[in-house]
């Protein structure tokens, strides 16, 4: 595994205690050569997943402003689809 200069600088040597079989799962999982690339990767892992939940909350967030703005409906959801599909279909025969 290649690593540049700058993560060179940026790496620190860690003593910790860790779970030999845990390790050897991570390394198999993620197909890593050593064990110190299986850690790089499960912890690359754990970050990319944060940033996606992260994003889906700001999707959500985004969502129910936008639900607010528009202010609530009185009917269900299904119900709105009926409706929308029979406006379609009566806008699509008329033009005909």
């Amino acid at each position: 595994m290649y690593i540049s200069a700058e993560v060179r600088r940026m790496l620190r040597f860690k003593h910790i205690r860790l779970e030999q079989d845990k390790i050897d799962r991570a390394r198999k999982i993620l197909g890593a050569r050593t064990e110190t690339e299986a850690l790089h990767k499960a912890l690359d892992k754990v970050i990319l997943e944060d940033e996606k939940r992260k994003q889906r909350a700001k999707i959500v967030k985004q969502m129910v402003e936008l639900r607010g703005r528009l202010g609530k409906r009185g009917e269900d959801s299904s119900e709105w689809i009926r409706v929308s599909r029979k406006e379609r279909l009566e806008a699509h025969e008329g033009s005909h």
